[in-house]
């Protein structure tokens, strides 16, 4: 037969387990912020269901005041969860914490002087948390968790209707700031049948926490195959596909597309002079440089030993001289402390763009590479430009003497 009791054991019980397994993953992988607020929240939840078994045994202020802070600040941490896992970022503001915070102290105040049917104090941060949680989960463009998001949003919602018939019968009922008043709700059957969908609801949120673990995890493993291991830009395999989808886009929506090619200028002698530790430093400082001054939907990717190329989309020819310029006097001024010596560099820019109906990447590639061989004939340091369809480049002397050797 259900009882409080039986639930009551299978909740703690399963929730053991849950925090057990989300706290060995959250060890494992500590970069995983959205993950260690989900795990904070499950640790919460624990405590919640532990305390609430200490009912008639401990005073009210732990069995159920302390029990009702501990589940508001688990909807906090799953908040924070989505929010870090859809949005990548913390909080911009401390509104909501702030607010959250006086409506506890409110709750607890009222708690210790001893008002009833202060249960609604308990229940609306936690409504008004899933909400929010509802709107970070909506704010999701990865297509790739897309039927994760929506299963968050149903088990959120199915949570807001289950608090939602259990707040009417909590204050109509029973008043659960009273040991007295909270045993008859122990026995009553309807209270045992939401009690049971709520422990439902509790496995759905953990299974939605590990898909989202799961969705991170292939999300770091495609990043890792992308990306540049010294600088942490795009490597050129991911700018190929870049490339690629971008033209396609340009082209059949008719917008431009400018692409900056980009040399250290005299590299080899930083490594010469300095060794490569020094090299391998002003490489990642000169990416991290000119990544903070590209847009958000630019890309920078590193398609050499010290050659970059930058994607911008959307850029006609004259803003797209005007960001190489801005980048190059930003390296030019750039100090870069290593091991060695304080180090100073400068670059070289090549730009093309997109001529329209016809124009493949390899084409624009090709003229960024000729822009910028201009840009080193000039003196190195200095931007140049490559918008012929049919330039015909002259030869590097190496390139003459190869060409002669066959």
């Amino acid at each position: 037969m259900l009882n409080y009791h039986t639930l009551f054991i299978c909740d703690v019980v399963t929730g053991a387990v849950y925090a057990g397994a989300m706290t060995l993953l959250a060890l494992q992988h500590p970069q995983l912020r959205s993950h260690r607020w989900f795990t904070a929240a499950v640790l919460f939840g624990l405590l919640r269901n532990a305390l609430l078994g200490t009912i008639g045994t401990l005073p009210l202020v732990l069995s159920i005041l302390l029990s009702s802070l501990c589940n508001i600040t688990s909807f906090f941490c799953i908040y924070m969860g989505f929010r870090w896992a859809i949005v990548r970022r913390p909080l911009q503001s401390r509104f909501w914490p702030t607010v959250l915070a006086v409506e506890m102290l409110t709750y607890l105040t009222l708690f210790l002087s001893g008002f009833s049917h202060i249960f609604v104090f308990n229940i609306t941060p936690i409504f008004v948390l899933c909400v929010l949680s509802i709107q970070v989960l909506r704010r999701n463009q990865d297509p790739d968790r897309r039927t994760v998001v929506r299963a968050g949003i149903t088990v959120l919602v199915a949570h807001l209707i289950l608090i939602s018939i259990r707040t009417p019968m909590v204050l109509l009922r029973y008043d659960v700031n009273t040991t007295d008043h909270f045993r008859p709700a122990q026995e009553d059957p309807f209270w045992l049948a939401t009690l049971g969908a709520m422990m439902c609801v509790s496995a759905c949120f953990f299974v939605v926490y590990l898909w989202l673990f799961e969705r991170e995890m292939n999300r770091a493993l495609r990043l890792q195959v992308r990306t540049d291991a010294r600088t942490g830009v795009l490597n050129v395999r991911a700018m190929e596909d870049e490339a690629e989808r971008e033209v396609l886009r340009a082209a059949r929506k008719r917008t431009t597309l400018s692409v900056l090619a980009i040399d250290i200028d005299l590299f080899k002698q930083i490594n010469d002079t300095y060794g490569h530790a020094a090299g391998d430093i002003a490489l990642k400082k000169v990416a991290e440089r000119m990544q903070s001054l590209i847009r958000g939907g630019d890309v920078l990717a590193r398609t050499g030993g010290e050659e970059f190329t930058i994607l911008l989309p959307e850029t006609s020819l004259t803003a797209a001289q005007e960001i190489a310029e801005r980048l190059r006097s930003s390296i030019a001024a750039l100090d870069i402390a290593t091991e060695a010596a304080a180090v100073h560099l400068t670059i070289s820019i090549g730009i093309t763009m997109h001529l329209g109906e016809g124009d493949a990447w390899p084409l624009m590639n090709r003229r960024a590479d000729v822009a910028l061989y201009r840009a080193k004939r000039a003196g190195r340091n200095c931007v140049a430009v490559c918008m012929e369809k049919n330039w015909a480049p002259t030869p590097l002397p190496g390139v003459v003497e190869l060409r002669t050797e066959r």
